[in-house]
C-alpha cells in the first residue's frame, strides 16, 4: 500500500489510522503547489486527477482518495483495532 500525502493536509488522519492499525505501507510525498512527487519529481494528477491528497493505492493498483473513505477502508479491513465501529451496527 502507499499514502500520498502533503505535510499540513489533510492526509493525517489516514496516515495515523495506518499507523493505529499497524499496516505496512509506504507514504509519497507530493508537493501540493506544483502537483508532483517529491522522490521522483513526475507528475502527481496521473494518480490524482483533481491533484489532492491523500490518496491511498492499494496493492491491486485500486485507489481510494478521499480522506473519510480511506479511514473508514483501513478500519474494515482491520476491525481488531477498533478505529470505527462494526459495519453495520448502530453505532457505526
Amino acid at each position: 500500500m502507499k499514502l500520498y500525502f502533503s505535510p499540513g493536509a489533510c492526509s493525517f488522519s489516514p496516515h495515523l489510522a495506518l499507523r493505529e492499525a499497524g499496516i505496512d505501507f509506504e507514504l509519497v510525498k507530493v508537493d501540493l503547489k506544483s502537483h508532483t512527487l517529491v522522490s521522483a519529481g513526475s507528475d502527481f494528477r496521473r494518480i490524482s486527477p483533481k491533484g489532492y491528497v491523500p490518496v491511498l493505492e492499494l496493492d491491486n493498483g485500486k485507489r481510494l482518495s478521499e480522506g473519510p473513505a480511506i479511514v473508514q477502508y483501513i478500519a474494515d479491513l482491520k476491525p481488531d483495532a477498533g478505529l470505527a465501529p462494526k459495519a453495520g451496527s448502530f453505532e457505526r
